[in-house]
């Protein structure tokens, strides 16, 4: 297919005479990553990658090569997933977990009558995630420090909400905030299984397909 890919660092301008949807346009001045974007007057695709691209590329035609070399580099990432039904921590090198602690502490769930009780449902309710949540960032701390010096990226996942407070109770993992991705992986409570998938999660790139707007006639 004719036409050009250009390989766009985070906020690098677009090329000229090269304009995006309002859609994809306010993807692109999100993506933390970057875009890649192949560009024709019949259609135009923009795909968001998992990691950050490190320099601007243009070439004539449709080339994958660039992003391919981008999602085959090797690396080292470490995943951290909490929700209240448990939390899973792991280093991934490439695809392959070479290091993981899986744990599922008790955190009740939502009280729905109400009165005094459901006040010390409350209380309870919070002592238990402040636990849960003291336990993964000394698991983290535990798995994640030996390979400290060698990760390519931090990616979190699990449920956001429960995340924010997490991050505030863990101030272990504002130390890695130079490496960290700002995406969320989305996923069920953590088990082994799903730690294991979640880096082919972590690995997906969001793609948006559109036709650009022609030329208005002079």
């Amino acid at each position: 297919m004719s036409g050009r890919t250009f390989a766009l660092p985070p906020r690098h301008p677009l090329p000229p005479g090269v304009s995006l949807p309002q859609d994809s346009a306010q993807a692109y001045q999100d993506s933390e990553t970057g875009a890649f974007l192949f560009w024709s007057q019949a259609e135009s695709r923009l795909v968001i990658p998992p990691f950050p691209i490190d320099r601007f590329k243009e070439t004539s035609g449709w080339h994958i090569g660039p992003m391919h070399s981008l999602l085959d580099r090797p690396r080292r990432i470490a995943v951290v997933l909490v929700r209240l039904g448990g939390f899973a921590i792991g280093v991934f090198e490439g695809e392959r977990l070479i290091a993981s602690k899986v744990d599922s502490p008790f955190v009740k769930g939502r009280h729905r009558a109400g009165g005094s009780s459901s006040g010390r449902f409350a209380r309870r309710r919070e002592g238990q995630a402040r636990s849960l949540f003291d336990k993964a960032c000394e698991t983290f701390r535990d798995v994640v420090e030996p390979h400290r010096t060698s990760l390519d990226h931090l990616v979190l996942g699990g449920d956001r909400m429960t995340l924010v407070d997490f991050e505030k109770r863990c101030g272990y993992l504002s130390s890695f905030r130079a490496i960290r991705l700002r995406r969320i992986l989305h996923v069920p409570d953590p088990r082994q299984k799903v730690l294991e998938n979640a880096i082919q999660v972590a690995y997906m790139s969001q793609v948006i397909t559109f036709t650009p707007a022609r030329p208005s006639p002079a």
